[in-house]
């Protein structure tokens, strides 16, 4: 018969819920036949902690016995009843696995995974008073068997007394050594093992570390070349002190008093020491759920925390930060606390905005807050005042931002609070619209003539968003520029800046630190079309004085520029000239442009190649 069952997993984070990108996972295994008696099949589940869902890992058809976790939480060992068959599955991938040949025995010992190396080390019985300790090459599949360890009859090494240095060429364990004949509390031993010469290179006895005259070490859960040292007094009060020691670099913290039989864990770097409180009932340890945590820097208690009683405690490698209490592990009543360290001592901290700028009166939007040590209690500010705040993870936050909060350009300042506390400050700019040209005029040009008079001319620019600190910019130069209205601004262009030779030239408009897109403005020696002058009609004003109005017909797409000079010129042999062509020719025809007062003796516009004449005889205006 298959048995059903059904499971309401009840996850609690403590100050600080769920981390999406953290997947730590212990394993819980479920008996799929129970009319089987011996050796049943069997289904292990995986159950992650950082929101306690619960997923099929692997189906086992039978003879399974247990499995061990590998603390860095990368791999876990199935072993099969007497030890016959032993497998090694990548957490991640099942199909990524390892068959451990029989010979290699039980993974009964201290197990620690080296990434570096992609090495898994163990210790296992090898016999009577010693210990084993073989590598195992996830890559090739080789098998070491690398020291024979003499340990005290029944004392394996197991994963509190062994592990990696920081950077993994170190395997410390500590082992109670009774071939040595000293006196009781000198029988612990640290060993040090290089796991790349696969040489013994240092043996220290473990009181050397620990308080002095104590009755008793042990050394507890160690990580990165550290380790917590435990002296300990056989006295009514059960005294200890406890201490975390870097062996890597030989330096230990200070000591910190307790009473009590418990397992001591550090988080981070080795920032705090969590002891739990435990009780002794029914011949066993059990945890009350109260957790006393100390500033390993000062030796000082920080804060006291309480949960429900008889939890199990889990600390893993890739988690440092991390302490996981769980509760009813496959049951329907499972609940899984984590405690993590950035939101109980709320280490607000802030580290980028998404986005990070605004056009300033643009629509509602979601503003993203990246960091660490937020908690659903966490409350965005914007500009001095508190937004309507989404908790996401422990590192993200989401904040509605509204069109009054940025109706002025400027920066404002965006912070985190929560009841213990407020973050460090990152800025959000406002910025006025970037801006768009469509039209520049005029964008061709004949060149200037060398020895004509230098002059300047305007540049009309058409487009959107400008503003008046909006700064036209001509060939990577900033020109004067004068503010007409958001569409309309003009800039001023020097003779030297048209120059005398051919060449194209990039325009474009700045708002701040917005850049509009950019138009060619072109000098050309030969225009693509004529543009063609044209004489509307003469006035006759009387006492011999006459007024001409010209227009013109540009035959080219583009407004042009015909510098006055011998290219654009009026000139007369017998007449006096009052006024000056244009020099700036918009498309199309244009009429009535300028006009020119004289005596009515024949006067002559010269424009790029074309001319026409006035005069008295000319046709007179209506």
């Amino acid at each position: 018969m298959i048995s059903k069952y059904y499971k309401i997993i009840l996850f609690i984070s403590l100050f600080l819920t769920i981390n999406l990108n953290a997947q730590p996972f212990l394993f819980d295994v479920q008996v799929l036949d129970d009319s089987i008696l011996n050796y049943p099949p069997y289904r292990l589940d995986k159950i992650d902690l950082s929101n306690g869902s619960t997923s099929p890992f692997i189906h086992i058809n039978e003879g399974f016995y247990t499995y061990e976790l590998v603390p860095s939480n990368d791999w876990v060992i199935l072993i099969f009843k007497f030890c016959d068959e032993t497998v090694i599955y990548d957490i991640s991938d099942t199909t990524n696995y390892f068959d451990v040949p029989s010979e290699v025995g039980c993974f009964g010992g201290g197990i620690q995974y080296s990434a570096n190396k992609n090495k898994i080390y163990y210790f296992e019985s090898y016999e009577r008073g010693s210990q084993q300790l073989t590598s195992i090459d996830m890559l090739t599949g080789e098998i070491d068997s690398l020291l024979i360890v003499p340990t005290s009859y029944n004392q394996p090494i197991g994963n509190l007394e062994a592990f990696l240095s920081s950077n993994e060429n170190v395997l410390y364990f500590n082992v109670m050594d009774t071939t040595y004949p000293l006196s009781v509390n000198d029988k612990d031993f640290v060993h040090n093992f290089s796991t790349v010469t696969n040489q013994l290179i240092k043996t220290e006895r473990l009181y050397q570390f620990g308080y002095p005259n104590a009755d008793g070490y042990r050394m507890h859960l160690g990580r990165k070349g550290k380790a917590i040292v435990e002296s300990f007094f056989r006295n009514e009060t059960e005294d200890c002190y406890f201490r975390l020691y870097d062996f890597d670099n030989d330096t230990g913290s200070v000591f910190i008093f307790f009473q009590g039989n418990t397992t001591p864990y550090f988080t981070g770097d080795g920032e705090y020491l969590i002891i739990p409180q435990t009780i002794y009932e029914a011949q066993r340890l059990d945890n009350t759920g109260t957790f006393y945590i100390y500033d390993l820097e000062n030796g000082t208690l920080v804060k006291t925390l309480t949960l429900p009683p008889n939890g199990r405690i889990y600390t893993f490698d890739k988690y440092p930060s991390n302490v996981y209490y769980t509760k009813d592990i496959g049951l329907p009543t499972q609940q899984v606390w984590v405690l993590k360290m950035d939101s109980i001592f709320n280490v607000l901290d802030l580290t980028s905005l998404n986005p990070s700028s605004a056009i300033v009166n643009s629509p509602p939007f979601t503003l993203t807050v990246y960091g660490h040590g937020f908690d659903s209690l966490s409350t965005v500010y914007f500009n001095d005042t508190a937004k309507t705040t989404t908790y996401i993870s422990d590192s993200v936050l989401t904040a509605e931002i509204s069109t009054a909060d940025i109706t002025v350009i400027g920066s404002y300042p965006v912070w985190v609070t929560d009841q213990w506390g407020t973050s460090d400050t990152l800025m959000f700019t406002v910025v006025s619209p970037k801006p768009y040209l469509s039209k520049i005029s005029p964008s061709l040009a004949l060149p200037y003539d060398v020895f004509v008079k230098k002059s300047s001319i305007n540049v009309t620019l058409i487009g959107g968003n400008f503003t008046t600190s909006s700064v036209a910019y001509f060939n990577g130069a900033a020109k004067s520029t004068t503010y007409y209205s958001d569409s309309l601004i003009t800039f001023q262009l020097s003779s030297g800046d048209v120059g005398s030779t051919g060449k194209i030239v990039l325009v474009w408009i700045q708002n701040s630190d917005q850049f509009s897109d950019t138009l060619l403005f072109r000098v050309v020696t030969t225009l693509p079309n004529e543009i063609a002058p044209i004489l509307e009609c003469v006035k006759e004003n009387g006492a011999y004085s006459y007024t001409a109005y010209f227009g013109y017909n540009n035959n080219n797409s583009d407004d042009v520029l015909v510098p006055l000079g011998t290219k654009n010129n009026i000139t007369s042999q017998f007449s006096t000239i009052t006024g000056l062509p244009v020099n700036v020719f918009l498309s199309g025809r244009q009429t009535n442009v300028f006009s020119i007062d004289f005596n009515g003796q024949e006067i002559l516009w010269r424009l790029n190649g074309s001319g026409v004449s006035a005069s008295s005889k000319s046709l007179p205006c209506p």
